[in-house]
């Protein structure tokens, strides 16, 4: 490797760095009963003990010890999690797996090297889906690609099963609504009878372009229940999806600054 590829992408291929690791005493707290499994999606689908929280916390626990290193049959293991957070509320054991997963994640993104069609994946990824603007630039080749039948055409040609990744998502790809290309809500809906509450609204980065609906009919219920709703204008992303996949420079920056003209 060289001192140019180490310099862009720091390594520790023997586990964590000293930065935040998992917490031994969170680790501790779970008792392996089992009670996750159930409401785990990825261990449902994938059926694997190490793609269930409690198998994740093992290797957590492992890599902590030093038992393993921080490799890519590992790391898999992590990337699976969906960060839902179901595990938490069915935890009896009152784990905190939502902490020890928000602090793993820096630790791969630090110290784990990805491939290059991964890397490239991730930049796209995080410099596209949260910034709606640049989003909805999307919407029209999508549109076209919905509404001429392009979409049946290369499901049925079954291409995509070339690029697995692609596949997976195009399989959930919604439908394009006439509302993704603006935004409709107005940014002061007043409340229904007498005023309750005052409460702001966050779009959100997909939502507001797929599921504009959806905010629609919240406005609507919270309005009719007295609730003055306040919409800020060009609001920007909320940095979830950068901070729950580790991307902390990003995440930070857009807590920091106001993101709107993005």
């Amino acid at each position: 490797m060289t001192s140019e590829s180490t310099e862009i992408m720091p390594l520790n291929l023997e586990g964590f760095d000293a930065e935040h690791p998992p917490d031994p005493k969170l680790i501790d707290t779970c008792v392996h009963c089992g009670f996750c499994l159930s409401t785990c999606p990825s261990y449902r689908v994938l059926g694997k003990e190490t793609d269930s929280p409690r198998g994740r916390i093992y290797l957590m626990d492992a890599i902590n010890e030093g038992e393993i290193p921080l490799s890519t049959a590992v790391v898999q293991h992590f990337d699976s999690c969906l960060g839902c957070l179901a595990c938490v509320t069915t935890c009896p054991s009152g784990v905190q797996y939502d902490k020890l997963i928000e602090v793993t994640r820096p630790q791969i993104e630090r110290n784990y090297p990805r491939t290059l069609p991964e890397r490239i994946f991730r930049k796209l990824l995080f410099n596209l889906v949260p910034y709606p603007r640049r989003l909805r630039a999307l919407l029209v080749p999508l549109l076209v690609y919905q509404k001429l039948g392009l979409q049946s055409f290369v499901r049925s040609t079954r291409l995509l099963e070339l690029f697995p990744r692609l596949a997976s998502m195009e399989s959930i790809l919604p439908s394009v609504p006439a509302s993704a290309f603006q935004d409709s809500i107005p940014t002061f809906v007043p409340a229904q009878g007498e005023k309750r509450y005052r409460v702001g609204m966050v779009l959100g980065c997909v939502q507001r372009l797929f599921f504009a609906d959806v905010n629609a009919a919240t406005v609507r219920v919270l309005s009719a229940n007295g609730c003055e709703v306040v919409v800020p204008k060009d609001q920007g992303c909320c940095a979830a999806l950068p901070h729950h996949q580790g991307q902390e420079e990003q995440a930070k920056a857009m807590a920091r600054r106001d993101d709107r003209q993005l």
